[in-house]
Parts: C-alpha cells; sequence; structure tokens
C-alpha cells in the first residue's frame, strides 16, 4: 500500500465491490484497472495494485476474487 493512497483504494473497493448472495465479492482485474484509471498509474506492477487492494478490500469484508484477465467480466457471469 505505500505507493498507492489510501483513499484511491477505499474508492476503488467501494466501487467495484458487487453484492452477492454469499457477500460482497470484488474483482482484482476490475479493480486493478479502475485504480490505474482512477491514479493515472500504469508504471506499478498488477501484483502491487491486487496486494495493496485485496488488503483494503478483506478489511472491509469483501470476497476477493484473483482472476488473471484484466479486462475479464467473470464477476458478470456468476
Amino acid at each position: 500500500m505505500d505507493s498507492f493512497e489510501l483513499i484511491d483504494l477505499l474508492c476503488v473497493v467501494d466501487a467495484c465491490a458487487s453484492d452477492r448472495s454469499a457477500g460482497r465479492l470484488i474483482s482484482m482485474s476490475k479493480a486493478v484497472e479502475e485504480l490505474r484509471v482512477l491514479t493515472g498509474d500504469f508504471v506499478s506492477s498488477d501484483e502491487a495494485a491486487a496486494n495493496a487492494l485485496s488488503q483494503v478490500a478483506l478489511q472491509r469484508g469483501c470476497a476477493v476474487l484473483f482472476d488473471e484477465q484484466p479486462g475479464a467480466d467473470i464477476v458478470g457471469e456468476l
């Protein structure tokens, strides 16, 4: 989380979390994409962004889906 602002991470997690019968779920590929657009940071690795986002998501009570393809709409197909 060192290279990302906490407020940006919170905004992305809240915007990307979708409510399901099993609870709130967040797709990391979608969240990483949204974080890049919000911050303009296209240099940081996907892993660094996903790690920072997943820490915030888990603290906010979300289930985290580590899907591997940026832009994949896996959550929409569930």
